[in-house]
């Protein structure tokens, strides 16, 4: 739940100076007569899904669980972010089936969507993704997990949202403790972070989903930016053995995001990438909060968040919470098919944008970012540590006639509508190469 404990909307100075600032390409790879581009030509989109879980509504136990806890502990403050809606549990459902998943995430494989998926490995402490829910007849759960592996894994990452989303749990006993993951304890010691994110990671890998990164509970690690990205790094390194993770926390909704690369090993081929949201939960939250696609993009496709970020040619990413897609007659479902249909308006022969993943933005911009790029007369050499697909090179004044990546020749096509990864689109001003990025070398050779 990214909206919670005054979650930061304005991006520290280390995060407003990371990498990846320009749609062409401002990046270390550049060199004279080179640019590095967007994937295609194309502005990435993605879609985040936070407080995702198997079987649980968390909106429900999370509105719940902070009820009981501020009566206890904070009797007499006011109830503030989700818990307003306490009055609402009674229409809100405590478990969201396996058949809507399915029906979600096949409509979103259909119209291309592709983005994050939290996958919560101990939602609300109601029980563990690999041991089963009590009080849930257990085939919720199995269904759960076939959805999630078999249908929404092809368009998304998979990744925990930590271990409870809501109380912290002590590894030791496995009961809840007092604290809460996205609101006291957002200071933990660096190895007792470690842990606790190998131990949700860990947990996944037990039901089969090797995650490809990590979502923040509301401001979990905040306060500790720098190691908590270090402590997903080397959880993923662990666990996964993936040496180019991504994690989710930051918000920008005014300036323009970027994607912040840090704890760099240029020479391994390291490195963990910030995908930064940059449109907020418009889609209902619990169901009950704000659901206006106008927000996202109005109409007339000129106004709210989306147009602003895609105009800049920066990464344009949305963020929605789970529960919020389902509960109050589906609010955000209907929201999304909204937003999608205007989209493609906005873009209706797909030459201006392109969905991702989050880990396929994080691969692109720390290709984009950390290869070295050289050209000579007709020759361009490519090292790097870090592949991605459809690495794209612009250069400009040049108009080939054929374009070869290690002796391969590359497809000609004209227009950027038909412009993919193995083609090159040549124009009287530059000519684009697109392709998929090995590690090690790469030669790319013009002619024309």
């Amino acid at each position: 739940m990214k909206n919670e404990f005054s979650r930061r909307q304005v991006l520290g100075a280390a995060v407003a100076a990371g990498l990846g600032l320009s749609p062409r390409g401002l990046g270390a790879a550049d060199g004279p007569g080179v640019t590095v581009c967007n994937p295609l030509r194309r502005t990435p989109l993605s879609l985040i899904i936070d407080d995702s879980c198997p079987v649980i509504n968390k909106a429900y136990y999370w509105i719940k669980q902070r009820h009981d806890w501020r009566l206890k502990h904070a009797p007499n403050t006011a109830p503030s972010g989700w818990e307003v809606h306490y009055d609402k549990l009674d229409r809100m459902p405590n478990a969201i089936p396996a058949a809507f998943a399915a029906e979600w995430g096949e409509w979103c494989g259909a119209q291309g969507i592709r983005g994050k998926y939290s996958m919560v490995p101990f939602p609300a402490g109601m029980g563990r993704i690999d041991k089963g829910f009590p009080g849930f007849p257990e085939h919720q759960l199995r269904d759960w997990l076939r959805v999630t592996k078999e249908i929404i894994w092809k368009s998304f990452d998979l990744t925990p949202e930590m271990l409870t989303h809501t109380r912290v749990v002590n590894l030791k006993t496995w009961e809840l403790t007092e604290l809460w993951e996205q609101g006291e304890w957002v200071d933990p010691p660096l190895d007792q972070l470690t842990q606790y994110i190998t131990t949700a990671m860990q947990l996944l890998k037990k039901v089969g989903i090797a995650c490809e990164g990590v979502t923040s509970p509301g401001g979990f690690g905040r306060r500790k930016e720098e190691g908590y990205a270090r402590a997903i790094l080397d959880a993923a390194l662990q666990v996964n053995d993936n040496p180019r993770p991504f994690y989710f926390l930051n918000m920008e909704m005014e300036e323009m995001p970027t994607v912040p690369l840090r704890h760099v090993e240029k020479d391994k081929g390291i490195a963990i990438a910030s995908i930064v949201g940059c449109a907020g939960d418009w889609f209902g939250a619990t169901g009950y909060d704000t659901a206006n696609p106008d927000l996202f993009i109005t109409a007339d496709l000129q106004g709210g968040r989306l147009p602003a970020v895609l105009a800049q040619e920066r990464p344009c990413v949305l963020v929605g919470h789970w529960p919020g897609f389902y509960a109050n007659d589906r609010i955000g479902f209907k929201v999304l098919k909204e937003v999608k249909k205007r989209l493609d308006a906005y873009d209706p022969d797909h030459t201006k944008t392109i969905w991702m993943k989050n880990s396929e933005i994080g691969h692109y911009w720390m290709a984009r970012e950390l290869s070295e790029l050289s050209l000579n007369g007709t020759e361009c050499r490519i090292h790097t540590r870090f592949p991605t697909s459809n690495f794209t090179l612009a250069f400009p004044g040049r108009a080939a006639t054929r374009v070869q990546v290690d002796g391969t020749d590359l497809r000609l096509v004209r227009s950027q509508r038909d412009f993919r990864s193995g083609a090159f689109l040549a124009t009287e001003k530059e000519t684009c190469a697109a392709f998929d990025l090995k590690a090690g070398d790469t030669v790319l050779s013009i002619t024309g």
